[in-house]
């Protein structure tokens, strides 16, 4: 499908009041602007009406207006040879250090020949100006800043601080959807290239300073500041992403040829360009918007609400990526959207700008929440590579005319399942404690007599140990039969006895052949908030992803535990530093080792069960079972902890808590076991 095709995306009132009302005006005033190039703050609030301030349309047009001459004062300034940076590097110590290289690099954008890079100039400024002065609000009033702008400009500590007027001027620039509202346009997609005039980044510049030297005169310095999220990728999200720094210029042609956004090629053209110049972080930041553009565009179209492209008026609310990704219309009807796109898509997206757990890149950097220094690469491809295939299905081009660069794009995405949803975190989860699990062979150096035993030899159960094991061993068998008779896996019960149940052995390849299979997870525990109600499946089976990622956290700390009391003991064993009772606590330690890693194959493959049969078995049986489950890995937590060491008793509640397993299963599956 062609997406809907606009000459603007600026709504008609918001496109007046930017592109007319605010350059109109060339009369000029008294100067607004300081020697050392600051907002003359007295001079410029005097130029607003002195009408009831209010959040009306025509209130702000009246300020637009009378503001007009300024705006074209900055811009003016912003021309000149003068090297303002200097004067004002002063005036900026109140910003978070990592962000005074965007300040730079957003004046050397704005003043830029590209017209491109204007708009970028204004989207790092006023994600800086945002988190600038939440800072302050942190600071002054001791609690947690609000999460929108406009509650920040409205709150009485940031008035007390720089004044009513100077509020009221911020709020003419990034204000409500009356005001010119700078930030939420240019970070929402909606202006194409030269419809934001570049003297309000010009003058919403000059704020950054000039609010910094207010600090200075009245001699308040900010304690501290929040801390900025760096990225931290997980491997599987960018291991296989096409490389495209070599096709680039296919790209750009790709970009030129379709026709599925609007007046977006300019923006997508200048991304690809940062790209080559390594400037990762502002490709992306310039990238972003454009990819919300298309997907609201998309989304209107096949939704049929062709005029919710615009932005929005005072009456409306824009529609965004909340409305954009949400299972359901305001109405009630489903969205198309993820039929359009395809899951493996829609997993992508969710995955880059959705999930908790997820880099949410586009949330964290509008917000200025992002230290944008060593920025991955690998994001920034990740979010090209989402751009690209989503113009490809909304374009005319067929299978036959893809280009090789492109079907590898295609390819790419039909082999994608999410990283980031909590039920692909589990299945990592679950292999990453496997691969700790597989460590225990190496790691157990000595005997029962403390003697160096060889790691390529089996390691020896005494009689006692090796009958307290067959003990186990029969009930875990009884486990292992209800689990298969009830998971449709390629997996017998004998392979999965051979493959987790013998002494020390390697589940590795196991667990990751139960991994293997893709599950479906767009809108699971995504739904409408009375879907995820604890007493519906959607919540059940919420609930239920929860406890076992809890449980897995849990087991996770408790063989990290076991290892390290091991190796710490063996190291001291060696030294001759153990005392009696130490040497007499290791050995009970090794002994135990063969029923802890037998433990944690257990639990491993408990929660890979009900992990691929969540919405068969749910119901508050399962979580009260789940959470009896919990309790006994978080006692095990305690009892193999540094301070406990109660190695013995650990095996005891183990042999304890294993039957349970068994007889709970049994009454939850419906089947008859042999005990």
């Amino acid at each position: 499908m062609e997406g809907t095709q606009f000459k603007t995306c600026l709504s008609p009132k918001v496109h007046y009041l930017i592109t007319k009302v605010g350059v109109d005006r060339v009369d000029r005033g008294l100067p607004c602007i300081t020697t050392d190039g600051c907002i003359n703050w007295n001079q410029a609030c005097s130029c607003l009406p002195e009408s009831l301030v209010s959040d009306d349309y025509d209130y702000f047009v009246s300020c637009v207006a009378a503001l007009s001459p300024v705006f074209l004062e900055a811009e003016e300034l912003m021309s000149s040879n003068q090297d303002i940076w200097i004067k004002h590097k002063t005036y900026l110590q109140w910003m978070p250090e990592a962000h005074l290289q965007m300040v730079e690099d957003a004046l050397k954008f704005l003043k830029s020949s590209n017209e491109s890079l204007h708009i970028l100039g204004l989207q790092l400024m006023s994600s800086v100006l945002e988190r600038a002065l939440g800072d302050v609000y942190e600071d002054v009033s001791s609690i947690q800043c609000p999460s929108l702008l406009k509650d920040i400009l409205s709150s009485g500590e940031i008035t007390h601080l720089f004044g009513r007027q100077v509020v009221q001027l911020l709020r003419v620039l990034i204000g409500p959807p009356t005001s010119l509202n700078l930030r939420n346009v240019v970070w929402h997609g909606f202006p194409t290239v030269g419809e934001i005039p570049r003297r309000y980044g010009c003058f919403l510049y000059l704020t950054l300073p000039s609010l910094g030297k207010i600090l200075m005169e009245r001699d308040t310095h900010l304690k501290a500041h929040r801390q900025l999220v760096k990225f931290t990728i997980n491997p599987e999200l960018t291991s296989n992403v096409p490389v495209l720094r070599n096709n680039t210029h296919l790209v750009k042609e790709f970009v030129r040829k379709t026709h599925s956004f609007h007046g977006r090629q300019l923006l997508i053209q200048s991304s690809l360009e940062l790209m080559a110049e390594n400037q990762y972080s502002y490709a992306t930041v310039l990238l972003l918007p454009q990819l919300e553009h298309v997907l609201r565009l998309v989304f209107c179209g096949v939704n049929g609400c062709s005029e919710r492209v615009l932005t929005a008026e005072s009456s409306t609310l824009y529609t965004t990526l909340d409305e954009i990704f949400d299972k359901y219309l305001p109405d009630g009807n489903v969205n198309k959207l993820p039929g359009t796109l395809g899951e493996n898509l829609m997993d992508l997206l969710f995955d880059i700008l959705v999930y908790p757990d997820g880099p949410r890149v586009r949330d964290k950097v509008s917000h200025g929440e992002a230290h944008m220094q060593n920025f991955p690469e690998s994001l920034a491809w990740l979010v090209l590579v989402a751009m690209l295939l989503l113009v490809q299905k909304c374009s005319s081009i067929t299978d036959h005319d893809k280009e090789e660069w492109l079907k590898r794009l295609t390819f790419f995405e039909l082999q994608y399942s999410s990283v980031y949803h909590p039920i692909s975190i589990i299945k990592q989860k679950i292999i990453e404690v496997g691969n700790i699990v597989a460590t225990f062979p190496d790691d157990v150096q000595h005997d029962k007599t403390l003697t160096q035993r060889d790691r390529c030899s089996t390691f020896r159960l005494c009689e006692e140990d090796k009958q307290v094991f067959d003990e186990v061993q029969e009930v875990t068998k009884d486990i292992v039969l209800s689990i298969c008779q009830s998971w449709d896996k390629h997996h017998t019960a004998e392979e999965i006895n051979q493959g987790l149940f013998q002494v020390f052995c390697d589940g590795r390849t196991l667990l990751q052949g139960l991994m293997e299979e893709n599950l479906s997870t767009l809108y699971r525990f995504h739904a409408k908030q009375e879907d995820l109600d604890i007493n519906r499946t959607g919540g059940q089976e919420a609930e239920i992803a929860s406890l076992l990622s809890r449980i897995l956290r849990e087991l996770q700390t408790v063989i990290q535990q076991v290892l390290v009391s091991l190796r710490t003991r063996q190291e001291q064993l060696i030294g001759r530093q153990l005392r009696s009772r130490q040497r007499e606590n290791l050995i009970r330690l090794i002994r135990s080792c063969p029923l802890l890693h037998h433990c944690s194959h257990s639990v491993l493959l408990f929660c890979s069960w009900k992990l691929y049969t969540l919405s068969q078995y749910t119901g508050m049986r399962i979580i009260r079972f789940l959470k009896l489950f919990l309790q006994f890995v978080e006692n095990m937590r305690t009892l193999t902890s540094p301070e406990k060491n109660k190695w013995t008793e650990s095996i005891h509640l183990y042999r304890e808590f294993i039957p349970k397993i068994r007889d709970i299963l049994t009454v939850i599956l419906g089947n008859i076991v042999s005990h």
